[in-house]
């Protein structure tokens, strides 16, 4: 597939890619500089949404609206891009445990996710966003800690918390785009607790001396921890996929190169998940765990993938899709398949 293209293949002078500030193996791949080298030899030019100034280049981190893109990140944008039509395709996924904190301030009542009932929640809202994926993060996130205690979002008072547009900063700009306005609002006293999740949740509970009452990645049933990072997907639009599915697996290809050097380059996968993520090195480590260095390999498994089904069809029903799609027909495992051929031969 990756040498033999058909007369009909288009000729790419440039791709774009794009990443969450979360651990990926695309930012490990770029740190390392592998991914432009990669194309470089194909007289290919890799772009970075950040770098564009324009600003509807880089809203196609959440809409994937630009023909050669890889996108990997959370999975609310790219599933919600997907129900409003935007033909793209699944080709790899990967599973990263991290902290999923309810936060409360030191001085509250709260020891339990029992003690939740009858209290207030944050939960954000941006009602002038496009796909509000911090408000549907949230609100998964509560939802599966107040089962493990086989409670509801009736047991709870839900307090919308109003915040700014979300906005892909250009590099160089805000280093958290999406440091949420619920953590004032926990300080402030509006809300009894947050849900937060990741580095930044322990660079947070930290900083002001919260208690966690719950982290949802200890919990034993690994349904609980599905959300916006669990499972992360890789997508690319369905076009580019199929007329040069070569570029597809050889970017795939990259960063599984760089899953398997994470393995064996632990404390620098930490440094650099730190840099990712705008905090530490130890926030990292504690937000992720010792083992994320071998969590970044790129697959496919049944597991995760009904993982991500899961996640759509909570968001379908809690309204933040309009239309609902097969996540099997989503999935396109062929470029993954030549990526792992394409590694064996490098």
């Amino acid at each position: 597939m990756s040498d033999r293209l058909s007369p009909s293949s288009p000729a790419v002078s440039s791709i774009w890619y794009t990443r969450c500030p979360v651990p990926t193996a695309t930012g490990i791949a770029l740190e390392k500089g592998w991914l432009a080298a990669s194309f470089r030899e194909q007289g290919i030019e890799l772009r970075s949404l950040r770098d564009s100034p324009e600003e509807h280049v880089r809203s196609a981190h959440f809409n994937h609206h630009l023909f050669g893109l890889f996108r990997e990140g959370g999975n609310i944008p790219a599933i919600w891009a997907r129900a409003r039509g935007q033909d793209t395709v699944v080709v790899g996924l990967t599973w990263v445990d991290e902290a999923q904190f309810i936060l409360v301030r030191p001085e509250s009542p709260i020891f339990s996710v029992a003690d939740l009932a009858g209290k207030s929640l944050a939960l954000p809202t941006r009602p002038d966003d496009t796909i509000d994926f911090a408000r549907a993060m949230a609100l998964h996130g509560y939802v599966s800690v107040l089962a493990s205690e086989g409670l509801t979002l009736d047991d709870v008072t839900i307090r919308e918390i109003k915040a700014g547009p979300t906005r892909f900063a250009q590099s160089g700009g805000d280093t958290r785009p999406w440091r949420d306005v619920i953590a004032d609002a926990l300080l402030s006293g509006q809300a009894d607790a947050i849900y937060t999740k990741g580095a930044q949740a322990v660079a947070l509970q930290r900083e002001h001396g919260l208690r966690i009452i719950a982290d949802i990645n200890a919990f034993t049933d690994k349904t609980l921890k599905i959300n916006n990072g669990t499972p992360r997907p890789v997508t690319v639009d369905r076009l580019f996929a199929r007329t040069r599915p070569d570029l597809v697996a050889r970017y795939l290809a990259v960063l599984q190169r760089a899953a398997l050097w994470a393995k064996t380059h632990e404390q620098q996968v930490f440094e650099i998940v730190g840099r990712e993520t705008s905090t530490t090195a130890s926030a990292a480590q504690a937000a992720y765990g010792a083992g994320l260095p071998h969590s970044l390999e790129i697959r496919l498994n049944p597991e995760w993938i009904n993982a991500l089904e899961i996640q759509k069809n909570f968001l379908l029903q809690h309204g933040f899709l309009k239309a609902d799609f097969d996540i099997h027909s989503w999935i396109d495992a062929r470029p993954l398949q030549e990526a792992a051929t394409l590694a064996l031969s490098a």
